[in-house]
């Protein structure tokens, strides 16, 4: 039980799992702000072009079924909007990216040259141990 706490804890810890925390949160907060855009500015201007008062009112009744195409509408360009505000965001994340002269292979490179470079120290200072312990034995 210990380990899988353990586990757990550097499960939650590691800056991967926060980074995506942050940015689930920012996202909820985009699609707010998105969806008030859309709703209270966007829809009532196309509201004065389609004569409707509020265009998330416009309804086709097709027998006793109601279809709420402006509330469909209103959500599809709310969905656009936040996947242009996404790819616009990604696309200057990786002109950074590209400026910094980073990409995310050379970081991964950099974390095994590091694990190479730890397993050769362990290497080393265990053989260090064996000869100053066989050095002292011939003493």
């Amino acid at each position: 039980m210990k380990s899988f706490i353990k586990e757990f804890r550097e499960f939650i810890t590691d800056g991967n799992i926060i980074d995506m925390a942050i940015a689930f949160i920012m996202g909820g907060a985009l699609q707010v702000l998105l969806k008030a855009l859309v709703d209270d500015i966007f829809m009532p201007i196309i509201g004065i072009f389609t004569g409707a008062v509020s265009f998330a009112d416009i309804v086709w009744q097709v027998g006793p079924a109601q279809i709420k195409i402006g509330s469909f509408i209103s959500a599809a360009i709310t969905f656009v909007l936040t996947g242009l505000i996404i790819f616009i965001m990604v696309k200057a994340m990786n002109k950074a990216r590209a400026l910094t002269g980073k990409t995310d292979d050379d970081e991964a490179d950099d974390e095994t040259e590091l694990a190479v470079l730890q397993a050769i120290r362990d290497e080393l200072a265990e053989q260090n141990k064996i000869n100053t312990h066989a050095k002292s034995n011939q003493s």
